[in-house]
C-alpha cells in the first residue's frame, strides 16, 4: 500500500473477491490495481496514519464549510483530496459501499443508466451508482475543501514568519522565566 501512495494514490473501491470476502482495490498512478484484503474503513484509518490526520477533526472542521457531515472527502494535501463515491450495494450490515476517488486525477465522466462513469488520468474507468449531478455536489465539495485547505496552508505559513522573526531562547532566558514563575 505505501507504494501506492507514494507514486500517488487515483482511487480506492470496496470490492467482494470470492474466497476473501470484503476487500479493497487501490489504484496508482503508473502500477496495476492491487487489491488488499482490508475494507474501505481500515483503509481510511491506515491513511489517516499514513499522513499524521486525525480524521475526526478533519470532519468538525470542514463540516459547517461543506454543510454535510457525511461523506466528507479526505484532504491528503492541497492537491489530494479524496471524494467519496458509492460503487456497490452492500450484502451484509457494516460492508462499506463507498469507495474514494482523488479529484486531481479525474479525467471526465459519463453518466449511464443510474450510473456515473468517471474516468481517471491513469486510464481506469469506475463506475459509480449515483447521478451525474451527485458526481458533480462530490467533486464540488472536494474543490471546496481544496481551497480551505490551501487558506489554512497559508495561515500555518503566516504564523511560521511570526515565530521565525523571534531569536530562539538562551539559557539565560529561561532562568529568568523560571525565576518569575517561583515568585
Amino acid at each position: 500500500m505505501e507504494k501506492i501512495l507514494k507514486e500517488g494514490l487515483v482511487a480506492f473501491v470496496p470490492k467482494y473477491i470470492d474466497e476473501k470476502g470484503n476487500c479493497t482495490i487501490l489504484y496508482g498512478t503508473k502500477s496495476k490495481p492491487k487489491i488488499v484484503e482490508k475494507s474501505v474503513r481500515t483503509v481510511i484509518r491506515l491513511l489517516g496514519k499514513y499522513y499524521m490526520m486525525d480524521l475526526g477533526e478533519i470532519k468538525k472542521r470542514y463540516k459547517s464549510v461543506i454543510l454535510t457531515s457525511n461523506l466528507m472527502p479526505i484532504p491528503l494535501s492541497k492537491q489530494d483530496i479524496l471524494v467519496p463515491i458509492k460503487t456497490r450495494k452492500p450484502i451484509i450490515k457494516n460492508d462499506g459501499a463507498f469507495g474514494y476517488i482523488n479529484i486531481k486525477y479525474v479525467k471526465g465522466t459519463k453518466q449511464g443508466n443510474k450510473t456515473t462513469v468517471i474516468y481517471l488520468k491513469n486510464g481506469t474507468a469506475i463506475e459509480c451508482l449515483c447521478s451525474l449531478s451527485t458526481w458533480e455536489k462530490h467533486l464540488r465539495n472536494g474543490r471546496i475543501m481544496s481551497r480551505c485547505y490551501e487558506d489554512r496552508i497559508m495561515k500555518v505559513a503566516e504564523d511560521e514568519e511570526i515565530y521565525n522573526a523571534y531569536l530562539p531562547a538562551s539559557k539565560a532566558d529561561i532562568a529568568m522565566v523560571l525565576r518569575e514563575m517561583r515568585r
